[in-house]
């Protein structure tokens, strides 16, 4: 399911009007979109449209593994005057 060559193309003739018309920053903005349409055009045309990436197995079960937290012990220490980090 990709996108119409055409309309790709009507996008590229609209930010080259938005270059002809801009500053020198409205020029910059116009050709990096260009640039990245150009990209998908070529990409589109040489290849099979992509299918989503599958995780690796691997990679899926850290993601969905619940991260267990160590439980904390307080440490007791001469001379502290409290449980606050910033007490000393």
């Amino acid at each position: 399911m990709g996108i119409e060559t055409t309309r790709i193309l009507d996008e590229i003739d609209k930010h080259t009007a938005r270059a002809r018309e801009g500053g020198p920053e409205k020029i910059r903005e116009s050709l990096a979109a260009i640039r990245a349409l150009c990209d998908l055009l070529l990409e589109d045309g040489s290849q099979a449209p992509k299918k989503p990436r599958a995780m690796p197995l691997a990679m899926a079960e850290t993601v969905n593994r619940p991260q267990s937290v160590p439980s904390a012990t307080r440490l007791q220490e001469e001379g502290a005057n409290g449980d606050s980090l910033f007490e000393f």
